[in-house]
């Protein structure tokens, strides 16, 4: 093998170059062989490397993620089941329209009520969204007032999801409420 060495470098014509060019000719070589080992080994072995730090680092978020969205599920589920038990809690009898109408006449809005729309809405679970959408025209302030203290009640398990205010020039209120409650399904 070194007979051959010694044969292919008397071919290329190394052995004829003095000793400056040689250096610099092996020097050279080195260099490519350097570069070459750091493209072909080094250089993956980073980028692989920086990749699976970066795929760690994503994994994490998500894992951050999940560990919040259990916390807000459980939470949800905590809340459900207070729910639950508030709905249980309540006279069976128990009607949202009729709860308001009583809420109305209590705090002597019941007049300014121009209409009142009752929905359903089957969800998951062994709960049914019950909401009455009820405008009031021509309300004054206090009058809403009271009867949004008595509409809201946890025991009875009504909150006002949404409300829309909208004044006169003559001081008094167009108001656009949606109640809503639950029962059980069935």
């Amino acid at each position: 093998m070194l007979s051959s060495l010694r044969r292919l470098l008397r071919l290329s014509g190394f052995t004829t170059l003095d000793s400056r060019e040689k250096k610099v000719l092996l020097g050279g070589l080195l260099f490519v062989g350097a570069f070459l080992l750091v493209q072909l080994l080094v250089m993956p072995f980073v980028e692989a490397r920086s990749a699976l730090e970066q795929s760690i680092l994503r994994r994490e978020a998500e894992l951050s993620d999940m560990k919040r969205l259990r916390q807000e599920y459980l939470a949800l589920k905590e809340e459900e089941g207070g729910i639950e038990a508030g709905v249980d809690r309540r006279q069976p009898d128990f009607s949202l329209f009729t709860f308001l109408d009583r809420q109305a006449e209590k705090s002597r809005v019941k007049r300014q009520i121009s209409s009142m729309k009752p929905s359903r809405s089957e969800g998951e679970g062994n709960l049914a969204e019950v909401m009455v959408e009820v405008n009031l025209q021509q309300v004054g302030l206090a009058g809403l007032v009271d009867f949004l203290l008595l509409l809201e009640s946890s025991e009875k398990v009504v909150f006002v999801r949404r409300i829309t205010i909208q004044g006169r020039d003559s001081g008094l209120l167009d108001v656009t409420l949606q109640v809503v409650t639950f029962t059980r399904k069935g």
